[in-house]
């Protein structure tokens, strides 16, 4: 491994952006050290953590060897999402970004990167996006970076979820049928944070394409991908988010959450032009996405 190399680090490195992430920072030369919480049952991210892999459970335990040596950029992509409680999830997420954001700074770390989303903003209502806007603002030096990628399209996170919802229910109901979604695909997402570290780009950072997707094609296009024939039934949203809420305080867990029914109620457009044109990038659309993934399950089952 060169000297000359730069090393950045990436939490959350096991999941599903971290892992993506991690490959396309090795693909362009950097020594990547990948942040996980088990770094025993994470050995197969060695081909792209060549700078070691090391132990970051937030807050209590953070490797301090991973932060040695002055690396070039901190990637913050973990997240936690399914906690046994709303206090731990915040102990984890706002607990434990503020000691990394300290201990980035005290460690001389030049670039520190989170990665939010586009559900964060001033009017989000979502625990999602209040929290994650309420992180955002923790990383306020004129080197920070805040990526706010649009829904990512791949093989993980809230995308694959999605797709086995779609394949367990016979009938989707369809809720806020008239919000549209921006999407970006993972390799672009990737690549938008690459470019950003590589040309040192503060402040916000918006990753997405700039054409939006009608919900109701968003699913069909999910559906069109696991070759499902999907039906939909337009639902009342609000009367919905009532409903849920009444079983989640009876302590049921219905397929969809109160909270991502507020993620979609306060969905918010972003233009996302100028912030492409600064790194320059040109992503794929969500049908060029979908195609993109069809193409790698093909190339996995060989048909």
């Amino acid at each position: 491994m060169s000297a000359s190399q730069p090393t950045v680090l990436i939490t959350g490195a096991a999941g599903f952006l971290g892992r993506a992430c991690c490959a396309a920072f090795t693909l362009a030369g950097f020594q990547v050290r990948a942040l996980v919480r088990n770094p025993a049952a994470s050995t197969d991210l060695q081909p792209v953590s060549q700078g070691g892999i090391f132990r970051c459970d937030l807050p209590d335990a953070i490797d301090g060897r991973a932060l040695e040596g002055e690396p070039r950029a901190l990637v913050h992509c973990a997240y936690e999402t399914r906690s046994a409680s709303p206090e731990q999830a915040r102990r984890t997420n706002l607990t434990g970004t503020e000691a990394l954001v300290r201990l980035g700074r005290e460690s001389g770390i030049r670039q520190l990167v989170f990665v939010s989303s586009m559900a964060a903003h001033e009017g989000a209502a979502s625990a999602y996006g209040r929290t994650k806007y309420q992180l955002e603002k923790l990383f306020d030096a004129p080197s920070d970076t805040v990526i706010k990628p649009a829904t990512i399209v791949g093989d993980g996170g809230v995308f694959q979820r999605t797709r086995e919802m779609l394949r367990r229910l016979p009938v989707l109901p369809l809720f806020y049928a008239e919000r549209s979604l921006q999407t970006i695909w993972i390799e672009d997402a990737c690549q938008g944070m690459v470019q950003t570290v590589e040309r040192s780009i503060g402040g916000t950072v918006l990753l997405a394409h700039p054409v939006s997707t009608p919900i109701r094609e968003f699913y069909a296009g999910i559906a069109a991908v696991d070759a499902i024939s999907l039906r939909m039934c337009p639902f009342p949203g609000d009367l919905a988010l009532f409903a849920i809420r009444m079983l989640e305080r009876l302590g049921l867990r219905p397929p969809i959450s109160s909270d991502n029914l507020l993620g979609i109620k306060y969905l918010r457009q972003f233009d996302p032009v100028a912030d492409l044109a600064r790194l320059g990038l040109q992503p794929l659309s969500f049908a060029e996405s979908l195609q993109r993934l069809m193409g790698r399950a093909s190339a996995r089952t060989g048909r």
